[in-house]
């Protein structure tokens, strides 16, 4: 019969420690894109509020083109 050297014998899987921190790292790069994201939200609806803003201001020039220009007569 051998005897089996400790030294020889392969791991099976990863120790406990080696998971930890894998998930650490997974939650330290999830965190840093979370926060990456949520200043790319704040800026598209502040980008939106924007154009909606500008819209309704266009909107209410044209309105007022429209009545001034239905004071004038163009009829022949």
């Amino acid at each position: 019969m051998r005897r089996v050297d400790k030294r020889h014998v392969s791991k099976g899987g990863f120790s406990l420690l080696e998971i930890l921190i894998v998930v650490a790292i997974i939650v330290i790069l999830a965190g840093v894109v979370g926060a990456g994201v949520a200043g790319l939200i704040r800026t598209a609806n502040k980008s939106n509020d924007a154009v909606v803003a500008s819209s309704q201001s266009l909107s209410a020039q044209i309105h007022s083109g429209e009545n001034t220009l239905a004071a004038y007569s163009f009829a022949n």
